[in-house]
């Protein structure tokens, strides 16, 4: 009963539109509706900033919660008969400057199936009204926060050309259950940096590479034409999947529960509600097969090298494609993190599918996202860049509606303390 929230008319808070980092100030103010401060009985005007990290896991039909305290900022704003508007007004301006705590987790929301983990934290104007039946009235506001980051931002500041790292899978697959085995390779190349910072474009370089089984020139040539080579390389972008997986771990007390989910994809099928596409367009190197002699081929064959040392025309050898995609990609959620009760790592993951039955490729590569701001970063849509031309349109962090939804009986959690 005394957890319900009620908003008030007498309180507003203002703040500027950003995603604040942990360690820095929020400065805005809090006005102050005398007359409805009156209407209210409002005795003082209290301004408080919380941070929780949440859980909820439910078993059979048991259910556990736990709540961790991050942030916790209590400092009064006004008390009756402390002051009062200029004359010719009802209104009071009363400017405010809170702290952020330097260690604090991402913003982060996520509910699958009896499960459900979030990191909240909100400013809020609260008029304090005596006696426990006398439900406090508040305005709130939810906050967008991220860890402090200097190593990412220095990265995104420096705008510098590093080397690059690369990533590989290799495996035999066949059509069917008989038969040679062909090769397929996968390679993603990535910038030489230890994190990937949000909100910054970063550069990515796909290569497929398939060969057939070993055969001779004569064999090879006496295929039809027409007839495509197996393993096919794929001829579009969208004919892979590149996304950005999110594996989460909760603890409820006793409870754990682990889930996973693409949380970003770049290349392939798009699944409701999640962000996709590349932040720029995507290159592509025509596929072009190539006739590589046993002993030269990228991915040679042992057996094969021994019986194709014939010389002449008849040599054996193999068909190679190759497939180049090269793009960039823009993260916005909430990066990798890890508390008492919830962890959240990251895979970037390439799968290039294949005719047959288990025959996709799969490449998983852990990767560390990190939020790529020191300073709070403004969400002003009337932000310029340099030049003068219209700068990229503000960052967002990726978080539901639910995350924001300041009528949320959640937040009325200290109403009387």
């Amino acid at each position: 009963m005394f957890s319900r929230l009620t908003s008030s008319s007498a309180l507003t808070v203002y703040i500027p539109p950003a995603i604040y980092a942990a360690g820095s100030t929020i400065d805005g103010e809090v006005q102050i509706q005398f007359r409805d401060l009156q209407d209210e009985n409002i005795e003082e005007v209290q301004l408080r900033l919380r941070g929780t990290s949440k859980t909820f896991i439910n078993r059979d039909r048991s259910s556990m919660w736990e709540n961790i305290r991050l942030a916790r900022v209590d400092s009064t704003l006004w008390s009756k008969g402390a002051a009062y508007p200029p004359a010719g007004s009802d209104v009071l301006r009363v400017p405010f400057s809170v702290p952020l705590p330097e260690q604090l987790p991402p913003s982060f929301h996520m509910h699958v199936f009896a499960a459900k983990g979030d990191i909240r934290y909100s400013l809020s104007a609260v008029g304090v009204r005596k006696g426990l039946l006398n439900l406090n009235r508040r305005h709130v506001v939810p906050l967008a926060v991220l860890p402090r980051d200097e190593l990412g931002a220095q990265l995104k500041a420096e705008h510098a050309t590093h080397g690059w790292k690369a990533f590989q899978k290799e495996d035999r697959i066949r059509k069917g259950f008989w038969g040679d085995y062909s090769k397929v390779h996968v390679e993603l190349s990535l910038p030489s940096i230890p994190v990937l910072p949000l909100f910054s474009d970063i550069p990515f370089t796909i290569r497929i590479t398939t060969t057939t089984p070993p055969a001779s020139r004569s064999k090879a040539d006496a295929s039809p034409s027409d007839k495509p080579l197996f393993p096919p390389v794929p001829l579009l972008p969208n004919g892979i999947q590149f996304s950005l997986l999110r594996k989460v771990r909760l603890r409820a007390k006793m409870f754990t529960d682990r889930s996973s989910k693409d949380v970003a994809v770049f290349l392939g099928e798009k699944k409701s509600g999640q962000p996709y596409g590349c932040a720029g367009p995507v290159e592509t190197v025509p596929p072009v097969k190539e006739w590589v002699e046993v002993g030269s081929a990228l991915v040679q064959d042992e057996k094969a090298k021994e019986e194709g040392k014939e010389a002449g025309s008849d040599a054996k050898g193999s068909w190679v494609q190759r497939a180049v995609f090269h793009s960039t990609f823009r993260l916005d959620c909430p990066p990798t993190f890890a508390v008492h009760n919830i962890e959240c790592s990251h895979q970037l993951v390439v799968k290039v599918p294949f005719p047959g039955i288990g025959n996709d490729l799969k490449l998983e590569v852990p990767v560390t996202v990190t939020s790529g701001i020191d300073k709070p970063l403004p969400r002003d849509s009337q932000s310029v860049s340099k030049d003068g031309e219209p700068a990229q349109p503000p960052p967002n962090l990726d978080l539901p509606p639910a995350y924001w939804d300041a009528s949320d009986q959640d937040w009325a959690g200290d109403e009387k303390d």
